[in-house]
């Protein structure tokens, strides 16, 4: 029972002192949704992302994200095709998904269509990515949601493992209104089954959807948000375990607990995600560990690429951005008092502006923080 799981972990890492979450990064950066304004915590929904599967090279693991099959060789490659031709419908879909892979969109979406035309789901999956978003054909939303259902409703056991990415896809689609009526209701449904109550065989991506889902206003419950944070980051999120830090330090669904906070921020931090380092150095700054505040603020505002953190990490570029401004605003605080770092005003002039590029939000915040003198 994984409610009761997760009541168990819960008092063993407030008992022990542990945070026994595992860290697995994602593979593919994911963009974004503009409908969360009003969260307390950073809150992005990631919209659909291309994801190629196939059953023969690649095992479904903790990750939702799927990574792609290797460069297939010169003799290898005419043996798919020879198949290809002669009907063989795996060969097919293999021979689609190496024209995906080198961006031969034409070609790739002929044999993936034959494939599915032969009940291949992987290459209805791939067919559902492409029309949604796109890829080498115009946008068809609908068609791409059409194609998702069937995944979701095919009873082959060789393709359930599909199905949960399909479902938090469906998730996406009506949470954006994107190719059905937008309804939030409809979107927790599917993520709700996607996510399989915190199971590694669900989908990731829909479990750390959950958690953000439910910091969002209208649809708020911290609890809820804190449960599937935290399956989301043992399964292997690296966005939900910089939000379980946070969750952890400002106690928001469970109690406070600074130890843990500071071990799931180290954790996501050491994975590359700039909202763990970020949050760090909040933590830093306001244990009064200036020195400490200001070596890893500096550190993240010397980030030269918000878009090579995303495309490495898989983190959602909204977070990343915080995490920047978080780093820049406390930098140019400690440059403006001294604390941890020789007083230079001028300078911390630089800092503040360029946090205001990455966030005017959260540098909006820090700012009234700072005139009510809490910073």
């Amino acid at each position: 029972d994984r409610e009761l799981a997760f009541k168990e972990a819960v008092v063993s890492t407030q008992s022990t002192g542990r945070c026994n979450l595992k860290y697995q990064p994602l593979l593919n950066n994911t963009n974004l949704s503009n409908r969360m304004a009003e969260v307390e915590l950073p809150l992005t929904l990631s919209g659909i992302a291309p994801q190629i599967t196939t059953a023969d090279t690649v095992s479904p693991g903790p990750s939702d994200q799927i990574k792609q099959p290797a460069k297939l060789d010169a003799e290898v490659l005419e043996k798919i095709r020879s198949l290809a031709e002669q009907g063989h419908t795996k060969s097919q879909f293999k021979l689609g998904l190496h024209y995906v892979h080198q961006e031969e969109y034409n070609l790739a979406l002929v044999w993936l269509k034959r494939a599915a035309e032969m009940g291949e789901m992987q290459a209805v999956f791939q067919l559902s990515i492409m029309h949604y978003d796109g890829i080498g054909t115009l946008p068809n939303l609908t068609k791409g949601v059409e194609l998702l259902n069937e995944v979701v409703t095919n009873t082959d056991p060789v393709y359930q493992y599909l199905i949960p990415h399909a479902q938090y896809n469906l998730g996406m689609a009506a949470f954006m209104g994107y190719g059905m009526k937008q309804d939030d209701v409809v979107a927790e449904h599917y993520w709700l089954l996607a996510g399989k109550e915190g199971d590694p065989d669900g989908s990731v991506a829909a479990q750390s959807q959950l958690g953000m889902f439910y910091t969002r206003r209208d649809t708020k419950d911290p609890k809820k948000a804190f449960y599937w944070h935290y399956f989301a980051a043992e399964n292997g999120s690296l966005e939900s375990k910089g939000a379980l830090g946070v969750m952890y330090y400002r106690g928001v669904g469970t109690s406070k607990d600074r130890e843990l906070a500071f071990k799931c921020l180290c954790e996501a931090s050491e994975g590359g995600s700039l909202f763990a380092q970020g949050n760090l150095v909040v933590y830093y700054y306001e244990s009064r560990l200036f020195t400490r505040a200001a070596h890893c603020a500096w550190s993240v505002a010397q980030t030269s690429s918000l878009e090579d953190i995303a495309t490495k990490t898989g983190c959602l570029m909204e977070y990343i951005k915080r995490g920047m401004a978080l780093g820049c605003f406390y930098y140019g605080r400690c440059l403006q008092t001294g604390k941890g770092v020789q007083k230079n005003e001028p300078e911390s002039q630089i800092y503040y502006k360029k946090a205001i590029e990455a966030c005017s939000t959260t540098a909006a915040e820090l700012h009234q923080k700072l005139k009510n003198d809490e910073l």
